[in-house]
């Protein structure tokens, strides 16, 4: 396989979909979810958070020597065996599903990274979903799927107040015409009784708010998407930045991709990481309970590198989380591509999936399966 994403996952904007850059930060466990919040900024973040590490940056000489030995285990591997394997990208542990979520218990928010088209990034969200409920009652699932302005209507549906039907007409979905992708997460936390949470917010919204600034926001639009938006940290803008390179050579949009509006997208794309952080964070000082676990659902350009969602949920609530990021392979995937991927260290720990489809591939039409 040539490397055929940089990162698994989307970035919308204006209609647009955008392939998401690969990366990491290594995250130790937080202290316990019931201490206040620490005062934080990217120059100065939470003490417990250490720096993000880029790959160039990461010249431990036992890391390398780990990671080749993973390499070589990994690539004497067949498929569909890989699919099978994860991959501690700190210590390159590589171990099986059951030995993967054992080392999730007392983790709070467990953020499992998709690209939105992939069966099979959907199926283990849904295994992890089911392996976490099953032993704690109180999983909860956030979804960027899923709009913050309709969170009556998804706890209606998951109390059985409102049929699916219903829940589908009074709904608007992320991404609509990928709904069916999501479907068997939505019919689970509904047949179990698990919490739904809404992370989305309306294009609208964040336009207005681009444009205008909070304070012109009405009150109600103003639940629905996050205040405080730090746009400060450089890594994170060159990740992004990475991200709209195909925009900006594009003829159709390159001569839009200047100065104020790049600065404009990349102030809507902080506001859309900082409002998914602020959801998952005031549902967990809601509930006040260090029992408590949220599988995140959302696109690895969300999750990656940790400067996104991850972090800056943390700084809003400081409970202990991990991340589960992706690596598509296929049967022509060459050991550079897996020395590029582990060395990067995407997250805390890695998966092995098909390719995403693409192109005439891809799947589109809106519905269920």
């Amino acid at each position: 396989m040539y490397k055929t994403i940089l990162i698994s996952g989307a970035i919308l904007f204006g209609g647009l979909y955008l392939s998401c850059a690969s990366g990491t930060a290594k995250n130790a466990d937080a202290p316990p979810a019931k201490q206040p919040p620490v005062v934080t900024s990217p120059d100065k973040p939470h003490p417990d958070i250490p720096p993000v590490i880029m790959p160039q940056e990461q010249t431990n000489e036992a890391r390398q020597a780990a990671t080749s030995k993973a390499i070589e285990t990994l690539m004497s591997l067949k498929l569909p065996e890989l699919y099978t394997k994860y991959v501690d990208l700190k210590t390159m542990e590589i171990m099986d599903y059951n030995t993967m979520v054992s080392k999730l218990k007392g983790i709070q928010v467990v953020y499992v990274a998709e690209a939105h088209t992939n069966e099979a990034h959907h199926k283990l969200q849904g295994d992890i979903l089911k392996s976490l409920s099953q032993k704690n009652p109180k999983t909860a699932m956030a979804m960027e799927f899923l709009y913050r302005s309709k969170q009556e209507s998804i706890d209606n549906y998951t109390a059985d107040k409102i049929t699916e039907e219903e829940f589908d007409k009074t709904n608007t979905f992320g991404f609509g015409e990928w709904y069916h992708y999501y479907l068997a997460l939505v019919r689970y936390a509904h047949d179990n009784k698990i919490k739904l949470i809404g992370m989305n917010v309306e294009k609208d919204i964040k336009r207005k708010m681009a444009n205008m600034g909070w304070d012109k926001l009405t009150p109600e639009e103003q639940k629905l998407i996050a205040k405080d938006v730090d746009t400060s940290n450089e890594k994170h803008k060159e990740f992004v930045m990475k991200q709209f390179s195909g925009m900006m050579s594009n003829p159709q949009t390159r001569d839009m991709m200047k100065g104020p509006m790049i600065d404009k997208m990349y102030l809507m794309q902080c506001m859309w990481d900082e409002t998914f952080a602020e959801s998952i964070a005031n549902y967990l000082k809601a509930a006040n309970d260090p029992a408590v676990q949220v599988v995140v659902v959302a696109g690895s350009g969300h999750i990656e590198y940790k400067f996104n969602i991850p972090d800056r949920s943390y700084k809003r609530f400081p409970a202990p989380f991990k991340t589960l990021v992706p690596f598509e392979v296929d049967e022509n995937t060459p050991a550079a591509y897996l020395k590029e991927e582990l060395s990067s260290g995407a997250g805390d720990f890695g998966y092995f999936s098909p390719l995403s489809p693409r192109g005439d591939n891809l799947e589109l039409p809106f519905g269920r399966k």
